[in-house]
């Protein structure tokens, strides 16, 4: 069995190279839509949440969700280089 902290070199998909070779602001760019109406739907559905408040946690949660991913992109892009 293999050590689960080896440093043996890793096949990265070409996905996440592509996403980590964006700007942070071009991923912010493109996850805060795609995170907000996510989380809005989210919202309106399983938390049954009315539309206003759901729209306003939509935004609030996309926001903070999108930070977290560039953060953590920007973490994983600089333990690769």
């Amino acid at each position: 069995m293999g050590d689960p902290r080896s440093t043996a070199p890793q096949r990265v998909p070409r996905l996440v190279l592509w996403w980590e070779s964006l700007e942070t602001w071009h991923q912010l760019l493109m996850s805060f839509p795609i995170l907000s109406v996510l989380m809005l739907v989210i919202n309106i559905g399983p938390f049954n949440q009315p539309l206003l408040r759901s729209i306003f946690y939509g935004l609030f949660e996309g926001g903070v969700l999108s930070g977290l991913l560039a953060v953590a992109t920007a973490t994983e892009r600089g333990r690769r280089r």
